[in-house]
């Protein structure tokens, strides 16, 4: 592993928390906004705003970890853990969208 790209792929994963959590902030907020969810639904949106970020810090941590210990490239794969979490956030979201 390269110390060059774990440094940049942590950086990239601290500013997609940033991201993540105003992207979820916006479309909760949209989705919520004038429409009848249940407790659940609303749940999870609101566990969103704080688990998507958390997922991209946890990541990030992870390849850190496994840098410092002598992991091999395929650690780079726990970079995409938090897109796969966020697209199916967005599948949620969409169909949260057009239910209402």
């Amino acid at each position: 592993m390269s110390f060059g790209w774990t440094l940049f792929g942590t950086i990239a994963q601290l500013l997609l928390a940033y991201f993540l959590f105003m992207l979820v902030v916006f479309s909760a907020a949209g989705v919520a906004n004038g429409s009848q969810l249940g407790k659940l639904q609303l749940g999870i949106l609101n566990l969103s705003i704080y688990l998507l970020p958390a997922l991209c810090v946890l990541s990030a941590a992870i390849v850190v970890y496994l840098h410092r210990h002598g992991g091999s490239a395929a650690s780079y794969g726990w970079y995409a853990m938090p897109l796969v979490a966020t697209a199916l956030y967005l599948a949620y979201a969409i169909i949260l969208g057009h239910r209402t």
